[in-house]
């Protein structure tokens, strides 16, 4: 059977997804495997002979909930959703979470798999501000609800987040891929703009003389001191024009540094923002709470087509230059 949600025989702890729990293979009653090894002995060897059962004994009520396949929390019979991470309830019937004796017929420790909880161990009802809970949120995020629920109550209690690396490396792509369409565009926007320009800076035959020259300077100068000096003199008889030109792809790179560092900065309280609002939207806009529950869902998420659809145009972009020497 599962075992999250209740008590271990010994500390009298809730136990949680990511426990060792370890079951007296005598009676059934689990414990955290650091309290087992300390008594060496089960909690409740005193009543081993009168026949005691652990599951039999919290099995009384079991046909009163439904079990989610995803997260193991009990719900209400008639739920529709799960209360806990917002998975959709299925009326097959629920298969118990085994758990192996605490140690094999050789002596050695047989270590059980944790069950993966969804919310990161933040309660359902946790209150993430202006009436949304963590358990809508869930609902919403729907793809990494661990890492965002965690996040969305350090943020929430102690105006804490962290850096997001793939908000990062993706910035503008990353605010689409999760919907945040407004933000995301513009800033899709400059970079693709910018990405553009230089590609077409690259090819102009100007520029590939400017280049040229260039690199014949520092080619001759032989110390880059020299080079430098005769490299400043060679810009001061260009147009401010050209100077632009020479100058366009360190602004770029630097511009996609900035975003970069920022967003990943930002993308987190970004989306909690984005989350919330969102979710008063959506529980303004309807007339019952299942209503509400199917559009956090449904309208949550992320965008995988557009994600994909914009790394193409990056790849299809960057590679341009190869693509027009080949016609």
């Amino acid at each position: 059977m599962d075992y999250i949600g209740k008590k271990c025989a010994v500390c009298d702890r809730y136990f949680h997804a990511d426990d060792d729990i370890v079951v007296c293979p005598e009676c059934g009653t689990p414990h955290h495997r650091a309290c087992y090894e300390e008594r060496n002995e089960c909690m409740n060897i005193g009543l081993h002979e009168s026949g005691y059962d652990y599951a039999a004994e919290h099995a009384e009520h079991a046909d009163e909930h439904t079990r989610c396949t995803r997260c193991g929390t009990e719900n209400d019979k008639d739920a529709f959703f799960c209360k806990k991470c917002g998975s959709q309830l299925t009326a097959q019937s629920q298969q118990d979470t085994t758990r192996q004796a605490p140690y094999g017929s050789n002596g050695a420790p047989n270590f059980a798999g944790a069950m993966f909880d969804p919310m990161a161990g933040v309660d359902n009802g946790f209150d993430l501000g202006d009436g949304v809970t963590a358990g809508e949120a869930a609902k919403y995020v729907k793809q990494n609800t661990p890492y965002f629920i965690r996040i969305f109550s350090n943020i929430r209690s102690a105006s804490r987040s962290r850096f997001n690396f793939a908000a990062a490396i993706f910035t503008g792509g990353y605010l689409l891929y999760r919907k945040m369409y407004k933000i995301g565009a513009v800033i899709i926007s400059i970079q693709l703009l910018m990405l553009l320009l230089v590609t077409y800076i690259y090819q102009t035959a100007e520029y590939n003389t400017i280049f040229s020259h260039i690199s014949t300077l520092y080619t001759a100068a032989g110390n880059y001191t020299a080079a430098a000096g005769q490299l400043m003199e060679y810009m001061a008889s260009l147009s401010p024009l050209q100077n632009f030109m020479i100058i366009l792809p360190a602004i770029y790179e630097l511009i996609q540094v900035t975003l970069m560092i920022t967003i990943g900065a930002c993308a987190n309280r970004l989306y909690f923002s984005h989350c919330k609002k969102q979710i008063v939207k959506i529980k303004s806009a309807t007339a019952s709470a299942e209503e509400a529950e199917n559009l956090l869902q449904t309208k949550g998420g992320v965008n995988t087509a557009l994600a994909v659809s914009l790394l193409v145009t990056y790849i299809l972009i960057d590679y341009l230059p190869a693509i027009l020497t080949m016609f």
